[in-house]
């Protein structure tokens, strides 16, 4: 479809002047599986299966803020890790998607809070009828030069808050992937980032928030989703 490549043209571009960020469909390093070079197109082409599924069916859209060192940034799939690849691979998308990190055949990368979404999908028999996103679609991380001890891991195997800087230029790609769809979709906030980026976009209503399943919020976001999300799918 040409709104899915004109959607993954984008994503591919990636942002501009945005430092210490990674971009999963154009952007590789030792963290993937050789040969490096490829790893790129795998995970657009990861993303342009887990849509095609979608085109007719989405209904409802969960907006996270960003990408993980451990998710989206080896899938190319906005909360999904390899784990979810392999594991729920008819629910993302039908046919096998690649694994691209460099110890995927034996230890893929595996994410939490992927693993409580995919779960309530897998429950509530709706993988088909939702699509995730980020408002920040890329993966922004710690930068090591000016990061103190205290402030924890550093570098592309961190993960850092998008700036509001950085969280503008995902509006573009928000309405590029929306239009990949044949229905309006309902999108509801996951975490403040997104709840405060769709409170700035008027043309991308915010349906309701729901707690991020980070940090202590798996409980809430589970009650949150099958109150909010179900009740309309």
């Amino acid at each position: 479809m040409d709104s899915i490549r004109r959607f993954i043209g984008l994503l591919e571009a990636g942002p501009t002047d945005c430092p210490c960020v990674f971009n999963p469909w154009r952007d590789h390093d030792e963290r993937d599986l050789a040969p490096r070079r490829d790893a790129p197109r795998k995970r657009r082409d990861n993303m342009a299966a887990y849509l095609e599924m979608r085109t007719s069916s989405a209904r409802a859209m969960l907006l996270g803020e960003a990408p993980s060192h451990r998710g989206c940034r080896f899938s190319g799939i906005a909360f999904c890790s390899e784990v979810e690849l392999r594991q729920k691979a008819d629910l993302v998308a039908r046919r096998p998607l690649a694994l691209t990190s460099a110890a995927s055949a034996s230890k893929p990368m595996r994410e939490r809070s992927a693993a409580v979404v995919w779960d309530e999908l897998d429950r509530a028999g709706c993988a088909h009828r939702v699509v995730l996103w980020n408002a920040f679609p890329w993966h922004p991380y710690r930068d090591a030069e000016r990061a103190s001890a205290s402030d924890g891991p550093c570098g592309p195997s961190s993960n850092r808050k998008p700036r509001r800087t950085e969280v503008e230029q995902g509006r573009d790609a928000l309405a590029a992937m929306r239009a990949c769809f044949t229905h309006e979709l309902r999108i509801y906030a996951i975490g403040k980032v997104a709840e405060e980026a769709l409170a700035r976009w008027a043309e991308a209503p915010c349906a309701g928030y729901i707690r991020h399943p980070a940090q202590g919020g798996e409980s809430r976001f589970r009650e949150g989703f099958r109150s909010e999300v179900l009740a309309h799918l």
